[in-house]
């Protein structure tokens, strides 16, 4: 039988990040354990925005940590890890948003996080394509952007290898071994590891490994996606990553066209006992529906960008993301079993979140108080749920919905 200190079952970015950090801190012996190929699931699909802030300023700290440690990789590794600096412009077109811009801003700062407040003129030089006349006020990050998360994911990966972690893609775990309450080791298809630690980082599958110690996180995976445009001179190029609170939109670069991402009042979700081990036999959307979801937002998105009228949308991408009732991820030791970690429910920001995540558990696991307040990311938070029931699953689909502005 293998002994490691520490096994992270879940090979995406947030498994990634953990063996990482839990190395960079000399935490000691580590193992990632993937049932399939690395960064083969929603950490390949995402659509790779880092912004620092947030409605939900419990992750701008977590979201600048990742940002801080884009160039450590970097020099590290010796290579680009994906990351395009082109900041990120948050539109306000409503007293409520404006008000809630202010909020962000004055959080922002206070990590750090530089911020700039542009003229309408400038408004206009920063993104030729924005309808600008309706916009109450914007603030402009210029240390944001957006990755390449395959890239980046695999960046973290071997960097960790590099510091010693063993990976293991297609590599499946069946159980958790636990001797009063404590984990002791897992089992997986090729035998037994014995360990101390478990961490939790399977995504849209967390909460079904979680159950297997007792324990089913209160997540559910959410169908998130988003629309790729043809190139056109009209809106291609590399300019900011553009968020539209008020319409529940965002947009940014994609190799002379434009990603558009939707949030859709309805959010399909799904019961992870029903996702097959594969994500590659799996598909969040069937058939064309996906293009209701985007002629129902047309009339909105038209009042920013009216090239949408004449764009042509070459691609549609969809995955899975892992979503809680109120939009915070799952951070922290699970309640009952001791060295049993979660590292889930990230609410399609994992990519963002990555390295602030990294360094948390990393802290945890080696008994240190972690630089962040994760109080708010507690994984007991809501008692004892039922994260497979449609009722659950409606809350969570409820916070997807909401996630670039706070509840009203």
């Amino acid at each position: 039988m293998e002994t490691f200190d520490h096994v992270i079952v879940g090979g995406g970015i947030v498994g990634a990040s953990i063996a990482y950090h839990l190395r960079c801190k000399g935490a000691g012996s580590v193992l990632l354990l993937e049932r399939n190929e690395l960064a083969s699931a929603a950490s390949s699909r995402a659509a790779g925005l880092i912004l620092q802030a947030s409605t939900k300023v419990s992750k701008t700290p977590l979201v600048k940590r990742t940002r801080d440690t884009i160039p450590i990789l970097e020099e590290e590794l010796g290579e680009s890890v994906g990351f395009h600096n082109v900041g990120s412009l948050r539109i306000a077109a409503s007293e409520e948003r404006t008000l809630e811009l202010n909020a962000m801003a004055a959080d922002a700062s206070k990590w750090g996080v530089p911020i700039e407040w542009p003229s309408t003129p400038e408004l206009s030089k920063l993104v030729p394509w924005l309808d600008v006349s309706t916009i109450h006020k914007a603030a402009f990050l210029p240390t944001d952007g957006y990755a390449d998360p395959y890239l980046l994911s695999m960046s973290y990966f071997k960097a960790a290898q590099a510091r010693g972690a063993v990976l293991r893609p297609r590599t499946n775990v069946r159980d958790v071994i636990m001797d009063n309450q404590k984990i002791i080791g897992v089992v997986t298809d090729a035998g037994h590891v014995s360990c101390g630690t478990v961490i939790d980082a399977c995504g849209a599958w967390a909460a079904l490994f979680s159950a297997q110690a007792g324990y089913p996180l209160p997540m559910a995976p959410v169908r998130s996606h988003y629309w790729i445009t043809e190139p056109s001179a009209a809106y291609g190029g590399e300019h900011p990553v553009t968020i539209l609170p008020d319409i529940g939109a965002y947009t940014r670069p994609e190799v002379g066209g434009l990603v558009l991402g939707v949030q859709e009042r309805h959010s399909a979700t799904f019961d992870a006992r029903e996702l097959p081990d594969d994500p590659a036999a799996f598909s969040p959307t069937q058939g064309e529906e996906h293009w209701d979801v985007l002629a129902n937002a047309y009339d909105a998105i038209f009042q920013f960008f009216p090239g949408i009228e004449s764009a042509q949308f070459s691609n549609y991408i969809c995955g899975l993301s892992s979503y809680t009732p109120d939009g915070e991820i799952i951070l922290g030791p699970v309640p009952g079993v001791s060295g049993f970690y979660a590292a889930a429910g990230a609410c399609g920001s994992g990519i963002a979140l990555s390295a602030g995540i990294g360094d948390v558990i990393a802290d945890l696991v080696m008994d240190q108080e972690p630089a962040f307040n994760i109080e708010t990311f507690r994984p007991d938070r809501f008692g004892m749920v039922d994260p497979f029931g449609e009722a659950f699953r409606q809350r969570c689909a409820a916070a997807r919905a909401t996630k670039s502005r706070k509840l009203t």
